[in-house]
């Protein structure tokens, strides 16, 4: 669409992001030369702020991650039989994986463990969702697929996604909803109603956990007013945890944790990758937005909006396992790695479409809205600028010679480095999390301690890195484009390889 064509405040709020960014950025840089001592009051209490962060996102953390040991241990089939043992035999599963020049082996996997499941195969339908563009694998694939697991569910799926449609990006978002649209018409002719049917939207190299589906059939008979709900399981990116660059599992890890942590906070947590939705209220949303790059997060937005602000997000602790980047080479993987943050990032795209429609709706509760749209914002701000906020704290002892000769130029770098060093707290949280939660490494014991301590030692080193280069740098690069009216149109597929068998952790270790 034109930028003329555009509502001026539609405008704006794209211009804003980017602006306020880098306005931070240059403005912080700014004062460390001509004011480093308003600079240095402003960084020591922004610091004092994140590090009061740290310690609410670790105590999140700690709380989630012994929920989320407790609910795997849960036989959720058994515990429907027992609370529920007619009502959710009422209830079907509509697994939709988009698929884009994925290797048939990945895909294998990711079916085969749905049909594993611990819960009745036949309330199980999946839907494999081609691209009509993939010439080279759709039309090959799909028949072999279809072959060996039509005859494993209720019903099996495959829908071709057409290439070229107009007002479409080229992307997730539209082939889902196609594949939402054909797989409730198949529904609607077996005589099955969209309101017993919970869809879950799953990426090619997902698998989910044997108890995801009854835990998600526990969680939405129990929810209030369930249609009006969205169900984001926790997304653990485990599947080739131990194959990746130290680098990249960590950001994956630092991924999962953050899903974790937002579970703990349900007022805070958004659609992200794998979620689930009612049918009936993916149909009275049009499905899926078929304009958006990231389709997930934008998703809870359209849900919201579309029902006044009757629509929130129920944790999923029993997760679904993901893959994390991985490359022919560390410097392919890196790249991948930044790609793929880049693409997560351009969710800060739902800013103009939040305030457009807060504004207009005045059906939504008043402080509510205003309070939601506060906390987008804030958080794409503090993505983007945080890690460079704090590293510019040092800048005016480096870029002025004399300040260090001051009372305060004199204090500032002891209590500084006392409130970063704090903040080591987070970082060891999440360490031992991973300890408890990652499954093991192959290789024997040694090796395995081996690994661990040198992630020990260079953690410190690299969490500081990976926060400047896969989170504030994209951020900054998804809002500059924002900023500049260049937005993404293409959605990059992330590199993935096939691991026989999952090394994830499953229910039963």
């Amino acid at each position: 669409m034109e930028d003329k064509r555009k509502p001026f405040s539609t405008r704006l709020w794209e211009i804003l992001p980017g602006l306020m960014t880098w306005g931070t950025i240059i403005g912080l840089t700014i004062l460390a030369v001509y004011s480093p001592t308003a600079l240095v009051i402003i960084i020591l209490l922004y610091s004092i702020y994140w590090l009061i962060k740290i310690f609410i996102v670790t105590g999140h953390l700690i709380v989630g991650s012994f929920r989320y040991i407790y609910e795997q241990k849960i036989d959720w089939l058994a515990k429907l039989e027992h609370e529920h043992p007619e009502e959710y035999k009422n209830f079907y599963q509509l697994i939709i994986i988009p698929t884009y020049k994925e290797d048939i082996s990945i895909l294998r996997h990711t079916i085969d463990a749905i049909r594993h499941s611990n819960y009745p195969l036949d309330k199980i339908i999946v839907n494999v969702a081609f691209e009509e563009r993939d010439k080279e694998n759709a039309h090959k694939y799909a028949p072999l697929l279809t072959h060996e697991f039509e005859n494993s569910f209720g019903m099996y799926i495959t829908t071709f996604h057409p290439s070229d449609t107009p007002g479409e990006i080229k992307g997730k978002g539209p082939n889902i909803t196609w594949a939402g649209k054909r797989s409730t018409e198949e529904i609607e002719k077996r005589g099955i109603k969209v309101e017993d049917v919970i869809v879950t939207t799953i990426d090619a190299d997902n698998r989910v956990d044997k108890n995801y589906f009854g835990n998600l059939t526990w969680n939405y008979i129990n929810a209030e007013d369930p249609i009006h709900k969205s169900f984001q399981p926790v997304p653990m990116f485990f599947n080739n945890i131990w194959r990746v660059p130290l680098p990249i599992k960590l950001l994956h890890l630092g991924s999962s944790f953050w899903q974790l942590t937002q579970a703990m906070r349900p007022r805070y947590a958004r659609n992200f990758a794998a979620h689930s939705q009612s049918l009936a209220a993916l149909v009275e949303t049009d499905f899926w937005s078929v304009k958006t790059i990231v389709e997930d997060g934008h998703q809870y937005w359209r849900s919201y909006f579309a029902f006044n602000g009757n629509h929130n997000v129920v944790p999923i602790f029993v997760p679904i396992y993901m893959d994390a980047v991985e490359g022919d080479s560390l410097y392919d993987s890196l790249r991948e790695q930044y790609l793929q943050r880049r693409r997560w990032y351009w969710g800060v795209s739902d800013v103009p479409f939040v305030w457009e429609h807060t504004f207009r709706n005045r059906k939504l509760p008043f402080f509510y809205k205003w309070l939601q749209f506060g906390r987008l914002v804030e958080s794409h701000y503090s993505l983007a600028t945080q890690s460079f906020i704090l590293l510019i704290g040092w800048l005016p002892l480096i870029l002025n010679t004399g300040f260090h000769n001051t009372v305060i130029g004199y204090s500032f770098p002891d209590v500084y480095r006392i409130l970063l060093e704090a903040a080591w707290v987070g970082m060891i949280a999440n360490m031992l999390i991973a300890a408890l939660l990652v499954p093991p490494r192959p290789g024997g014991r040694w090796a395995y301690y081996g690994f661990i301590l040198m992630e020990w030692i260079l953690s410190p080193v690299l969490f500081t890195v990976t926060a400047v280069l896969f989170s504030a740098v994209p951020a900054i690069d998804s809002q500059t484009r924002m900023l500049f009216n260049k937005p993404f149109t293409v959605f990059n597929v992330t590199k993935k390889a096939a691991i026989p068998g999952g090394i994830m952790r499953t229910s039963e270790n």
